[in-house]
């Protein structure tokens, strides 16, 4: 069959499956929609989230992975929509260990058992994008953990890459107002990022680069890789047997280390290296017994130039000291598009909301929660957040929430004000500065 013959083929098919997946969506909606009706629009948002999570499920991997990274951004959708998106689980029947030995030998060139003298045909995990097999090197001996590309998850990527901007395109002219929501770029956005995440030698310079950064941080750990065994579809890299976070208690690990740890090297992603893990969560992350922690799955990142990286330390800096004012200006400031019909309005919706969690205090203050609630108020005031800041605060949340589930007496802003006046070249403020201006009322 012609190449542009099996190519349109294909597209047909996926239409069809695609069509199959968005009745049933529609039904999960309908479904969703009267359990939830006494929520009003946040009933009619959530319901409309489930039914996305529903249609990710039945369409594999493309779908699965936009919709992840679509949940990391709470500057462009609504916090209930945001919530639904959270629970997509990327996990799927693993492929077949016949499907897996062809994909390692044409990437690497060598025989299976050239490479491996023993390999584990059943795979510790499995997700849409590959799959991660246990093995021992030849010649070293060494025990290694071998992610496996699925083999035919680039070429469904682009096909529904190409489905999915045509749909984006021709909702923008059918619905204008979608175009104030940059849908078509922000799809591309949402399938660059996903083709980026299916290159596993992006994940390599990635590892490596996080290896450089932290090389002065024993108490950080990024699986090191067998370089002459990793390609654009395998990644090889040591296996590392360590603890799940519901296992740290049981075994009797520091946990005030751990926290103390998490939100060190989440501060210095941000503001001090301007490269952080942009998909930080229980999943991705594992503890020793001796309190280090280990982070997988560095696919996705984000990179900040070093003007995003001073913007982000002097609003942090602002929340962190109650100053409400500053943080208006910075968000309006660096919005890559605004349209606020009353700046005087949106400063002091601003000024109110850090006001309210000055006086709530820190400790007591649910940082993803509220994230969600700011970045409402941006968009009602038509200010649009650059797409880091949403990382940056992604990643301190999963500092935070490790913190508030392992070791609640401890302070995020307190372990964050050295690196953010180190970013703004100002004195360190005392450890307490946060404490002592978060949760005073004043008189």
């Amino acid at each position: 069959m012609p190449g542009r013959t099996r190519h349109a083929l294909h597209v047909a098919i996926r239409i069809g499956q695609l069509a199959l997946a968005s009745a049933v969506a529609a039904a999960v909606f309908l479904r969703e929609s009267f359990r939830l009706r006494g929520e009003g629009r946040s009933g009619l948002v959530r319901a409309f989230g489930r039914a996305h999570v529903a249609l990710c499920h039945r369409l594999g991997a493309t779908f699965i992975k936009v919709g992840q990274i679509a949940s990391t951004r709470g500057d462009l959708l609504p916090p209930e929509l945001v919530e639904e998106l959270a629970t997509l689980r990327d996990q799927v029947p693993p492929f077949a260990f016949e499907d897996a030995r062809r994909v390692i030998e044409t990437s690497l060139g060598r025989p299976l058992d050239a490479l491996f003298a023993r390999f584990e045909p059943t795979p510790v995990a499995a997700a849409s994008v590959a799959q991660v097999h246990r093995a021992t090197l030849a010649g070293s001996g060494a025990v290694v953990a071998v992610k496996v590309r699925r083999p035919d998850i680039a070429e469904k990527v682009a096909l529904d890459r190409s489905i999915l901007l045509a749909a984006a395109r021709v909702a923008e002219r059918l619905v204008p107002s979608l175009r104030l929501v940059s849908l078509a770029e922000a799809v591309a956005t949402f399938c660059a990022a996903v083709e980026q995440q299916i290159d596993l030698r992006n994940e390599a310079d990635h590892n490596r680069r996080f290896r450089a950064n932290f090389r002065d941080e024993p108490e950080l750990h990024f699986p090191a890789l067998h370089d002459d065994a990793c390609s654009a579809e395998v990644l090889t890299m040591e296996f590392i047997d360590a603890l799940d976070e519901a296992d740290l208690f049981v075994r009797g690990v520091d946990v005030h280390k751990v926290v103390m740890t998490g939100m060190r090297c989440v501060c210095r992603m941000i503001f001090s290296h301007g490269f952080v893990h942009a998909d930080l969560h229980p999943g991705n992350m594992r503890f020793e017994q001796s309190g280090r922690i280990v982070l997988f799955d560095l696919g996705l990142v984000g990179e900040l130039a070093d003007a995003d990286r001073l913007t982000n330390a002097r609003l942090l800096f602002a929340f962190a000291t109650g100053d409400g004012k500053t943080v208006a200006r910075l968000f309006y400031d660096s919005s890559p598009h605004t349209a606020t019909p009353d700046y005087g309005v949106y400063e002091r919706e601003i000024s109110d909301f850090v006001e309210r969690l000055r006086r709530q205090g820190l400790g007591n203050v649910q940082l993803a929660l509220e994230i969600g609630r700011i970045f409402d108020i941006l968009r009602r005031h038509r200010i649009q957040a650059r797409s880091h800041m949403t990382m940056v605060n992604l990643a301190l949340a999963t500092a935070e929430g490790l913190g508030k589930r392992l070791a609640p007496d401890l302070s995020l802003a307190d372990e964050a004000l050295p690196y953010l006046a180190e970013a703004l070249g100002i004195p360190a403020p005392p450890r307490d500065a946060a404490a002592s201006t978060w949760g005073q009322t004043p008189s």
